[in-house]
């Protein structure tokens, strides 16, 4: 209701995920496991890829929001439901002339960021 309305103090982030029997985390928490039959898990677009998590982020600006200059670390399908959103992309070849907020010690042909402190970690994100 306070979204219908336009309130822009209201936002919805990352939601908490309960762990799974194997010790990992769920793929999604609450909503979105109630809208669970609502979409497709993993839609043609994505080919072979699988999904490590599913989250949810809603919300209203006025004036406009950012979410700031950032990378995530598994591939992403956004669906942008109504409004617009602007995405600046950048190879992952030019983050060693960004301002990090880490030391940058290895970028992976996959674009895989390993940050000084983070060990040894796989193109794939495990260690």
């Amino acid at each position: 209701d306070c979204v219908e309305r336009g309130d822009d103090t209201v936002y919805l982030t990352t939601q908490a995920v309960d762990e799974a029997a194997d010790g990992h985390p769920e793929l999604m928490g609450h909503p979105l496991t109630a809208l669970r039959g609502d979409f497709e898990l993993r839609p043609s677009l994505v080919g072979n890829l699988v999904p490590q998590q599913v989250n949810l982020w809603m919300g209203v600006s006025r004036g406009g929001a950012s979410s700031g200059l950032h990378h995530d670390f598994h591939d992403n399908l956004y669906v942008l439901l109504r409004g617009r959103k602007r995405f600046r992309l950048f190879d992952p070849s030019a983050s060693p002339r960004m301002h990090t907020a880490g030391r940058i010690v290895r970028v992976h042909a996959n674009g895989r960021i390993v940050y000084a402190g983070q060990g040894d970690v796989r193109a794939d994100g495990a260690d």
